[in-house]
């Protein structure tokens, strides 16, 4: 039986709440981590796994599948690098790191992107949305995408990313999460996107 990981754990979580970092306070209640669940659910067909952003909430310790590699980049998140997952062989890496820092290979395989809280920001003289992200939004088998409907930031950038795709969208739901703590920050409205080129996530 395979042991899974995270919110179906029955044992203790792959990555340690080191490995995680800290949650931003919005994002501390359960309602936070549906995002995750669905997320894991549309990537379980993916030998790939590139998170930007899931510090305090990455996307690891969700996934149920046996991936080749897994590799979070944010600048929050703890270093932690592993060589197994879910009882499998497993590149598992968090750099704590800007994406525009970070050179990610595309390598060969299903590759599978998640933009969970959409918010990207610039560095030194690098966009936000720059070349090397919209290229692997292009790349990638199935991509992934939330964001609050109320965050200026990510109204900006939904765009261009929605622009690299070759086709709509298999799932464009509006969620609306029942959190004291994500209402308060007007996050409440998300919107949640799943692209996928084979129109499903696994066999």
């Amino acid at each position: 039986m395979t042991e899974r990981a995270g919110p179906y754990s029955q044992s203790p979580p792959k990555t340690s709440a080191a490995a995680s970092g800290t949650r931003l306070p919005h994002l501390a209640g359960p309602a936070a981590e549906l995002r995750q669940v669905l997320a894991a659910h549309a990537l379980r067909g993916c030998e790939h796994v590139v998170e930007i952003g899931g510090a305090g909430l990455p996307i690891t310790g969700f996934l149920t599948h046996r991936p080749a590699s897994v590799t979070v980049v944010d600048p929050k998140i703890p270093a932690f690098a592993a060589e197994t997952l879910n009882g499998a062989p497993c590149r598992v890496r968090h750099l704590a790191a800007k994406l525009q820092q970070v050179e990610l290979d595309q390598g060969a395989g299903r590759l599978g992107l998640v933009l969970l809280g959409l918010s990207l920001k610039p560095f030194g003289g690098a966009p936000a949305l720059g070349d090397a992200l919209l290229a692997l939004a292009r790349h990638a088998e199935v991509m992934v995408i939330d964001y609050a409907l109320e965050l200026e930031r990510a109204l900006g950038q939904i765009g261009p990313l929605l622009a690299a795709r070759d086709a709509p969208a298999m799932i464009d739901a509006e969620l609306k999460l029942n959190d004291p703590a994500l209402a308060a920050a007007g996050f409440d409205r998300r919107r949640f996107l799943v692209f996928d080129r084979h129109g499903k996530s696994a066999r």
